[in-house]
């Protein structure tokens, strides 16, 4: 055997020579470099992988010592030197080389030495340089390295990150939505499950027909992720059963950018989850971390990618006569989603920093949002307005009044009086038997009008205009009645009228849109105050609209409208609100 201690000069001479060095960081940055690839092939966020190659050079040698300098510490290349030793007695004993680690040879063997010996040498140290550089990477927990940060210390350009939609209300409380009447059925569908049955087929449906005509008609299937195939009705229960109050506000929000869209049927566009966390105000909930909201978007998103509809529906007219706006069975939406974090041992990703998600609106946007008014850009002419309040109403604590909100929100459009009975209301955001048990059960109708006034009580703290008619809505019955019911209250209370409209400015940005013909013939001077000023006026007095119209001899109905913008007065009433209210012209 050789003389030890020659061969442990001829061990330290490899390190002392740079030859060494060079091969661990040319293999810590080989290692780094597959790690990057590997992390980028696995987030799909990244369509076309980047960095395939890395070009090795000095330079980037020099900047990878630098990076980790603290961890070549004095006694680093002499234990590494231990290990070239011990490699050494194995070619001593004859065995074969083939078990040494392999690795990555830095610089090519010295000529001088003899060809047996270059060769051992070369293979000794690019075993040593493997070794070595395994060591390094464990002792800085490589995976905790984020794609950004090896890109970095690669010297490769910046990772490309996916353009995202801007965040809604960025500059405005309201947005634009549609309210086609398949986005009113998919809504339901999710907020509804009572209402989903197993067909013939053995397969789960929710079905929507027109009122007074069954020849219009929508109907939502579930199926599996990736394509159209339809579950079965035990297999579809568990996607409905991840519908609910986030997916319904998770659709409007998709609804809301596809309405930012320029062609939206040939479009897509990707979302941040950290700005839908912060647009349904869970960034204020404190009881679950980040990871847990960003997993929940990523989840539900994923049970909207299996909802399917299909529709046969008359909407609207042309030149040429009616337009049969119908869509073949296609998804609601096409929903891909993309995280992006560290790889666990399984190449998963289970504690995300970010999660993309890029949609595709279905196939039904080609009639139902294009066909008539694709060239005057009125293409989204079914559209109604979203106050950013409804995303953020909490449906632990307020689930009746998000229900109210949502339903009031896709009518608005179609119903912009904002007048409906309560049984009306009722029918439409609960199960039947709901309903029918509180009429055989006095406990149960209490509890249903306590949950009901409480919902009135917040969407009027949301600034939501509210209004009670006086003749079928006594004072007695209203949420701030706190004397008990009188009897027989139930069925009075249900067949009373109610007006429910959106904060505003949401009501005149209707009225402009549904009436524009009415708003431009004003035969009587324009107010001078605005309506919201009046209102502001009336409230600070701590008059309600019923006592304001009886000083001016008007209707309760004519002060709403006013304070709503939505009405002209004449200079008399103006002269007597200006009086009132103590407004300075």
């Amino acid at each position: 055997m050789r003389d030890r201690d020659r061969i442990q000069q001829y061990a330290l001479k490899l390190g002392r020579e740079g030859k060494l060095l060079s091969s661990i960081l040319v293999n810590i940055a080989t290692r780094l470099h597959h790690v990057l690839k590997t992390i980028i092939s696995q987030n799909s966020g990244i369509k076309h992988l980047p960095y395939r190659d890395l070009k090795i050079t000095p330079q980037l040698l020099g900047t990878i010592e630098k990076t980790f300098e603290k961890y070549f510490i004095s006694d680093f290349l002499e234990k590494n030197a231990e290990w070239i030793l011990n490699q050494l007695d194995i070619c001593e004993r004859g065995e074969n080389l083939s078990d040494i680690l392999p690795g990555t040879i830095a610089f090519h063997p010295d000529a001088s030495l003899p060809k047996s010996e270059s060769r051992t040498e070369s293979q000794i140290i690019s075993a040593c340089g493997y070794h070595a550089a395994d060591e390094l990477l464990q002792q800085i927990n490589i995976q905790n390295l984020s794609a950004a940060q090896l890109a970095k210390i690669l010297e490769l350009a910046p990772l490309p990150i996916p353009v995202t939609e801007p965040p809604l209300f960025k500059n405005k409380s309201v947005e634009s939505v549609p309210t086609a009447a398949l986005m009113a059925s998919s809504l339901r569908a999710q907020i509804r499950p009572d209402l989903w049955y197993e067909a013939a087929s053995s397969i789960a449906v929710f079905q929507h027909e027109a009122k007074g005509n069954s020849n219009n008609y929508i109907e939502h299937y579930i199926s599996s992720p990736g394509d159209i195939t339809l579950l079965p009705w035990n297999e579809a229960q568990q996607i409905i059963d991840k519908f609910g109050f986030t997916s319904a506000k998770l659709h409007i929000i998709f609804a809301a950018h596809t309405m930012k869209q320029e062609t939206p049927w040939h479009s897509s566009f990707t979302l941040k989850a950290s700005d839908i966390v912060k647009e349904m105000g869970w960034d204020k909930n404190h009881k679950k971390t980040q990871i847990e909201k960003l997993l929940e978007i990523a989840n539900t998103a994923f049970a909207l990618d299996c909802l399917l509809v299909k529709a046969v529906w008359i909407e609207g007219m042309n030149k040429k006569g009616q337009i049969i706006a119908s869509a073949p069975v296609g998804r609601m939406w096409n929903v891909y989603i993309k995280p992006q974090g560290q790889l666990n041992f399984e190449g998963k990703i289970d504690n995300p920093h970010e999660i993309y998600i890029t949609v595709q609106p279905g196939l039904w946007t080609q009639d139902f949002l294009n066909r008539a008014g694709a060239k005057s850009r009125e293409a989204l002419y079914q559209f109604g307005y979203l106050s950013q309040q409804v995303l953020r109403i909490d449906p632990y604590h307020n689930e009746f009044a998000l229900r109210l909100a949502i339903h009031v929100t896709i009518e608005s459009r179609f119903h912009a009086s904002g007048e409906y009975r309560v049984l009306t209301l009722l029918k439409a955001i609960l199960p039947s038997p709901q309903i029918d048990s509180a009429r055989s059960d006095n406990r149960k109708a209490y509890k249903l009008k306590q949950s009901w006034d409480s919902a009135l009580k917040l969407l009027m703290n949301l600034e939501w205009q509210i209004e009670f008619d006086p003749e079928t809505y006594p004072d007695k019955l209203q949420p701030e009645n706190k004397e008990r019911n009188p009897k027989g209250y139930l069925e009075c209370w249900l067949a009373a009228k109610i007006t429910i409209l959106q904060p505003e400015p949401i009501p005149l940005l209707i009225s402009k849109k549904t009436q524009p013909k009415q708003l431009k013939r004003a035969s009587a001077k324009p107010l001078s105050i605005a309506g919201a000023s009046v209102r502001k006026a009336r409230e600070g007095k701590g008059w309600t609209q019923r006592k304001l119209a009886g000083w001016l001899g008007v209707s309760q109905s004519l002060i709403a409208q006013i304070e709503r913008g939505q009405r002209t007065v004449s200079p008399e009433i103006e002269t007597k609100l200006l009086a009132l209210l103590d407004i300075a012209e």
